[in-house]
């Protein structure tokens, strides 16, 4: 009996750590464990609550080559989906390895309801962080939005789970 046990938990944890990895358009992510699988959609290729099932949601979007607009068109969008269009927009260019990105920190008052909707909340104190991943095969965005105090605590974990993408 100890040994199915045993090799229940073992089977577990090995599906867990097949789950904590998924690929979007050309690069493959490693979720932590501080990371939560939620559902996904056709246009939303993964999702990923932050720290419990109703955590800040990140979203990942591949749309295929020569699609979704790159890092100008992307950051203009999600800076059109804050009230006005007024955000402190604050972009960063990095580099992971060889591959350099764009990761944007948006905060303002952020318009929620749905996408195409003129019935949205007003909410202030919210935050967006975003990134475009540049790559001949299609960008890959990042979209994650939510009070500006739960992100800057999340900000640190979203930058690990980008650069895990770039690990060797």
């Amino acid at each position: 009996m100890k040994a199915i046990a045993i090799l229940w938990a073992l089977s577990i944890s090995f599906l867990l750590a097949e789950e904590a990895k998924f690929t979007v358009g050309n690069f493959t992510f490693k979720a932590s464990e501080s990371w939560i699988k939620a559902p996904s959609s056709p246009m939303v290729k993964a999702a990923l609550n932050h720290g419990k099932k109703d955590g800040p949601l990140l979203k990942f979007y591949h749309f295929g080559q020569g699609q979704g607009g790159g890092v100008n068109a992307n950051l203009e969008r999600w800076k059109r989906q804050f009230k006005e269009g007024e955000a402190k927009v604050t972009p960063e260019e990095k580099t992971y390895g060889e591959q350099k990105l764009t990761i944007v920190t948006m905060i303002g008052t952020y318009m929620v309801g749905p996408r195409m909707s003129r019935d949205k909340v007003a909410t202030p104190d919210h935050m967006l962080l975003g990134a475009v991943i540049p790559h001949p095969s299609g960008d890959v965005f990042l979209k994650m939005t939510g009070k500006e105090a739960d992100l800057k605590k999340v900000k640190a974990d979203f930058e690990k789970l980008i650069a895990s993408a770039f690990a060797k």
